[in-house]
């Protein structure tokens, strides 16, 4: 999806609207390989609109599934996802740099609106750090001599006392230092 600045203007009073299907799975593999193992094709709906000061509004919603690496097995997932992206563009340095540093203001290279980088920037961002196959979700915990893995929800805070027997043990790796013990 990418629009010339010219084509936009047309689009000053009434928003250009947005409904197409846009495939950023080659993109997505070359640029985040880590992370996407593959990308289906997107459904993108919403609105593009050219205000005043030569500034461009984008509004659309995403619509997509990504195929990620399950993060204990690397088996792929599939992972359905919807994202609102608004972002607003700017013809000229001068512009940018009237605007806050933290507001999302991107400027617009060679007279030209690419969203396709904007749209795969947005979903990597909004993907998830960690995916599980179903599989994976159903097996018990994983644990150990010692220790287990358990959810956020099981979680419960130690004792304060507790940490005290365990730091203590620390000063053995210290031996020359006698005075801290």
């Amino acid at each position: 999806m990418k629009y010339l600045v010219q084509q936009l203007r047309k689009y000053e009073r009434t928003p250009l609207l947005v409904d197409e299907t846009i495939d950023l799975s080659a993109p997505a593999r070359e640029n985040f390989s880590d992370r996407l193992l593959d990308l289906k094709p997107l459904h993108v709906t919403g609105e593009i609109s050219y205000e005043k000061n030569d500034q461009i509004s984008v509004s659309l919603k995403i619509e997509g599934v990504a195929v990620l690496p399950s993060a204990r097995s690397f088996y792929p997932v599939q992972y359905s996802f919807e994202i609102q992206m608004d972002e607003l563009y700017v013809q000229d340095q001068e512009t940018l740099d009237a605007f806050a540093q933290t507001e999302q203001v991107f400027l617009i290279e060679r007279n030209q609106l690419d969203l396709d980088a904007a749209i795969l920037e947005n979903i990597v961002t909004e993907l998830p750090i960690a995916v599980y196959t179903d599989e994976e979700l159903k097996e018990k915990p994983i644990s150990g001599k010692g220790w287990k893995l358990i959810d956020e929800e099981d979680y419960v805070e130690p004792e304060s006392g507790d940490h005290k027997e365990t730091t203590q043990n620390l000063g053995d790796f210290f031996p020359d230092n006698d005075e801290d013990r």
